[in-house]
């Protein structure tokens, strides 16, 4: 199983919320974020507000306001330990609810836990800067021939514009990072999108029984060791 280092070209720093105005806001068009309309002007219509935000989003696009980026952090702890270093601290009962669908301070640490994997505390400030961060957000992971066989790809895809181009921005800095690290099997996915936790084989894999958690759990594995087997005896084949 690969996993990937922290690589020189994260993005880190303060994150734009919009835009910040001062005074009149200069040349920002008419509908835009931080433009007012008083001072005795007439009341505009449904078409001019329309008129408006098209040329504002016009505007951003051709100044550039809108800059999506990517941060990756490494969540995989690297052990051979077969089993989750987090207990798990959630029911299926929970995931059946509305919170259970909801991205908090813990959500990360649960995926962890529910897949059975090494969570690294080096990913504790990272995943805050996510919950914290506003929208439009989404966390980008990265498996092999399942969910809880992780190649260790973690990021944060942020944009001001849409969720949509976040997570084509994601997806595709995923894909291209799998394939500059010469990894041919490997499936980008998004687990969070905004604060909702958007990965239904995770939410499937949360909300089962105990005996079905089980058998799926091992399913999962015997998948992943299918397929190792299958390099090996390959590689062994053409030596």
């Amino acid at each position: 199983m690969a996993y990937f280092g922290m690589p020189t070209n994260v993005w880190v720093g303060v994150v734009d919320t919009g835009w910040v105005c001062s005074g009149t806001c200069g040349d920002v068009p008419t509908g835009s974020p931080g433009s007012s309309n008083s001072g005795g002007q007439p009341s505009r219509t449904q078409g001019d507000i329309d008129r408006g935000n098209a040329a504002a989003e016009s505007f951003m696009r051709s100044h550039k306001f809108n800059k999506p980026r990517i941060a990756q952090a490494v969540c995989t702890e690297a052990s051979d330990n077969k089993h989750s270093n987090i207990k798990r601290s959630t029911t299926k009962e929970y995931w059946s609810t509305y919170l259970g669908g909801i991205v908090n301070h813990q959500s990360l640490k649960d995926f962890f836990s529910i897949t059975d994997s090494q969570y690294s505390s080096n990913c504790d400030e990272w995943f805050r800067t996510y919950v914290n961060l506003p929208f439009h957000k989404v966390l980008v992971f990265a498996y092999e021939r399942n969910i809880i066989d992780i190649t260790g790809y973690w990021a944060i895809s942020l944009s001001t514009l849409s969720r949509a181009e976040a997570k084509r921005f994601g997806l595709e800095a995923c894909e291209n990072s799998h394939r500059i690290n010469k990894m041919e099997s490997f499936t980008c996915s998004i687990l969070f999108g905004n604060n909702v936790i958007v990965n239904k084989d995770y939410l499937a894999l949360a909300k089962m029984s105990d005996d079905e958690y089980i058998k799926a759990l091992s399913n999962y594995v015997n998948q992943a060791l299918e397929v190792t087997l299958s390099q090996s005896e390959l590689g062994d084949f053409f030596k």
